[in-house]
């Protein structure tokens, strides 16, 4: 008869309370700190864009131009001035932090759930599962990134839908890759065969005892995950192979504004620096939580 053993929770288990370790850890982490806070401001306004938004992302003013047909600089009625068509660009920046970060986290977080999945799998099991599921990791990171994504994307018409699809479908091997890693040393752990003696199942050691010791390792890849996404989404969006317009999105600003990157340089500086900064924000926040959830002190490399 099995036996039922209480699951393991690892140093770095997630749940934490105020008190854990790890929080006081990321407290003093400042450049972790400066990126979870830059990177709420981004979200927040991107999620408050509704109420934010001085104008209509998508209306085009028939004083939004200049006399020769040239976006307007800053001013009170637009704050940041107008785009090539006459429209409110703070208002196209919030709303295209919308569409661009639905596309950067949506796919962050099915990629880590796949690589979880996979990884956990192929770890454990080993043996064919463990060879097939390398062996598709091995294909798929063979493909070259952006120009695999831009084949992928065209063949299914560039939606949010399809970007999200293939985003997550092509950068899932990162974290299984990790978590295989992981969980090869784990399976050989001391809980791991008590469990296994005492009749738990794979099933059972798989999710109550190997998963919550995988789980930092997944939490701190989709944070990175995250910037990674936004990159290949903005560059597919610059390429013409990713959002159409007249959807607002950041990568597609940076490319209907690049003629006039002479004449008026905030056209593509802004969303530009948006993609930049929310990067640097996520990417800041994963190396923090690498550290703070890692019990060896942050030294894998995620």
């Amino acid at each position: 008869m099995a036996v039922d053993v209480p699951a393991f929770e690892p140093e770095a288990a997630i749940g934490m309370r105020p008190s854990h370790p790890a929080w006081r850890r990321l407290r003093k982490d400042p450049l972790a700190l400066a990126g979870a806070t830059l990177g709420l401001v981004i979200v927040a306004a991107s999620a408050l864009a509704p109420v934010l938004a001085p104008h209509n992302p998508d209306q085009l003013f028939t004083n939004g131009l200049t006399a020769s047909g040239m976006p307007l600089g800053p001013s009170a009625a637009f704050p940041l001035g107008t785009d090539q068509y006459g429209r409110d660009e703070l208002s196209r920046l919030l709303y295209g932090g919308q569409t661009s970060l639905a596309v950067a986290v949506s796919s962050a977080a099915f990629a880590t759930a796949i690589g979880l999945l996979l990884g956990l799998v192929g770890g454990y099991l080993g043996g064919a599962w463990d060879n097939a599921i390398g062996r598709l990791t091995d294909v798929v990171m063979s493909f070259p990134l952006t120009l695999f994504a831009i084949a992928t994307v065209l063949i299914f018409h560039p939606t949010v839908g399809s970007l999200i699809a293939v985003i997550s479908l092509i950068t899932w091997t990162y974290a299984a890759r990790l978590i295989r890693a992981e969980v090869l040393v784990l399976r050989q752990a001391d809980f791991v065969q008590a469990a296994r003696a005492l009749g738990a199942t794979d099933g059972r050691i798989l999710l109550r005892h190997l998963a919550p010791h995988v789980l930092p390792t997944a939490i701190v890849r989709f944070a990175l995950s995250v910037a990674q996404s936004l990159l290949l989404e903005s560059s597919l969006s610059f390429l013409g192979a990713g959002i159409q317009p007249p959807t607002p999105d950041w990568g597609l600003m940076v490319a209907q504004s690049e003629p006039y990157y002479a004449t008026d340089p905030l056209l593509v500086f802004l969303p530009g620096a948006a993609i930049l900064l929310t990067c640097l924000a996520f990417t800041y926040l994963g190396e923090g939580l690498r550290s703070a959830l890692d019990p060896r002190g942050g030294e894998a490399t995620v």
